[in-house]
């Protein structure tokens, strides 16, 4: 059971490096209007899409704050396993045992990739944020990932991977990215 979740992890971890390596490209950086680089709040406002509005208001957020496993009894509640915060630039992600939670402000291009790709499908709004779901499939490995718009540049992805049940890993995702939602909006 431990190298399974050891593989869990890594397959997370390596989604993650692997996305925060395709935002990264100098065609990403340097896009965005007149609020780009803006401070703006501490927490997002919402709204039903981030179309329209501009800046940075995650610039210092961090994502550890936004979920904690006890805020979701579905995640692992081992205490050895605490989220960690991964320095990944433009992308500030807190990893769990079996979640993560990505800030991402890679551009207008990146975030309209995130909503608008063939593999996202499409959720109600949660907490007054546009959200879509991606699935995806590494070996024995499945995770669900939910992100939540924010800004025409910014979203926040929260992803979680199979544990003991593979089929409910997008609702506990969901789950999670309500309690996240929630804590955007506040």
């Amino acid at each position: 059971m431990t190298m399974r979740r050891v593989a869990m992890t890594a397959t997370i971890l390596a989604c993650v490096l692997g996305l925060a390596a395709c935002g990264d490209s100098d065609g990403d950086k340097g896009t965005g209007g007149p609020g780009n680089g803006a401070g703006g709040s501490s927490a997002a406002q919402g709204g039903s899409t981030g179309k329209g509005k501009t800046g940075t208001p995650l610039a210092d957020v961090d994502p550890c704050t936004l979920l904690k496993p006890a805020d979701v009894p579905q995640l692992s509640q081992d205490n050895y396993a605490q989220p960690t915060k991964l320095s990944i630039p433009g992308k500030p992600t807190c990893s769990g045992y079996d979640f993560a939670v990505e800030i991402n402000d890679g551009g207008a291009d990146v975030h309209d990739m995130e909503f608008n790709s063939s593999r996202a499908k499409a959720l109600s709004d949660i907490s007054g944020h546009k959200a879509v779901m991606t699935q995806t499939t590494t070996g024995s490995a499945r995770d669900c990932a939910v992100s939540l718009d924010v800004t025409a540049q910014e979203y926040v992805r929260v992803t979680v991977t199979a544990g003991d049940n593979p089929t409910q890993t997008c609702d506990i995702a969901k789950k999670a990215a309500e309690v996240v939602a929630g804590r955007l909006s506040s």
